[in-house]
């Protein structure tokens, strides 16, 4: 019988590739076929079946690649690997409110910046192709979030804010910055890192930036509390942001598009407000995180 020994960093780096190249494949095969089998094959585009088909492959991608690939490299011990096992107070998780709220001016300044990134003529072809899958993308949340039944909000806030924010921690945070520590890099080089794929696997390059910043900061919660539970919280607390602005908008409760919520235009005082304040309370979470 064949022993394989993951200890290697050639072996876990094979692994994880193998891993995450098979789920890629076998997820999006089998979420499309039980789809097809669920709501018809004339149905796949109906926004139940793109919701089911997104979060099947977002559990198999990233959840269970992360998962499997710890439980082999740590000796069968995937929750201790991931940092499943250790906990967050209340006062670190109203920080992380906090954060998400006084963050919003400055984050929306650099998403209208990036979106307005231009490429070199020579790279038209390029510029083309991104701008098209930003469009796709874009195109598909808005039809996720579309809707105003209560029932929408739940199924919403189960599919764009708790299953990728547990499954992609898993991946990027859990899996990443852990494996690149592991093998020899520097924490903060293992935050950027894992935030670079964590960004540029989206495909939404018109976005590249402002996801790239929140990877960071999702790494960075996580190696200061050794926990996963804050980054996940942390990205359930983005994600569900969006969702709930965008519910509330639907059902005519607000009149601002989750787009245009917390901009303030061009005023360069607020923007530096919404850095500053977001540089003390994050620097506040880091003081109290393990209170």
């Amino acid at each position: 019988m064949i022993e394989f020994n993951f200890k290697s960093s050639g072996g876990q780096i094979a692994l994880f590739l193998i891993l995450f190249g098979i789920s890629i494949i076998f997820f999006s095969l089998f979420a499309t076929l039980t789809a097809s089998f669920i709501f018809g094959k004339d149905n796949l585009s109906s926004i139940e079946a793109l919701r089911y088909i997104t979060s099947v492959s977002q559990i198999g991608v990233f959840g269970l690649t992360g998962f499997v690939f710890a439980y082999f490299v740590n000796e069968r011990k995937a929750i201790d690997y991931l940092r499943l096992n250790t906990g967050i107070s209340g006062l670190s998780c109203f920080f992380l409110v906090v954060i998400a709220i006084v963050s919003l001016p400055v984050l929306s300044w650099v998403i209208e910046w990036n979106e307005g990134m231009k490429l070199p003529q020579f790279m038209s072809s390029i510029e083309l192709w991104m701008r098209q899958q930003e469009d796709a993308a874009i195109k598909l949340n808005a039809l996720l979030l579309s809707g105003d039944q209560i029932y929408v909000l739940f199924i919403n806030l189960l599919v764009i804010a708790i299953i990728p924010a547990f499954c992609e921690e898993l991946l990027f945070r859990g899996v990443l910055i852990t494996w690149f520590k592991k093998l020899g890099r520097n924490v903060h080089v293992s935050i950027f890192l894992s935030a670079f794929l964590f960004s540029a696997i989206h495909l939404q390059f018109y976005g590249f930036i402002p996801r790239l910043l929140l990877g960071i900061y999702l790494g960075y919660v996580f190696v200061w509390t050794g926990s996963i539970w804050s980054s996940v919280i942390a990205h359930f607390i983005n994600n569900g942001m969006i969702v709930v602005v965008t519910y509330l908008y639907n059902i005519q409760l607000i009149n601002i598009p989750y787009d245009d919520f917390g901009t303030v235009g061009n005023s360069c005082l607020l923007i530096a407000i919404s850095a500053v304040l977001s540089s003390l309370c994050i620097y506040l979470f880091y003081r109290v995180r393990s209170f």
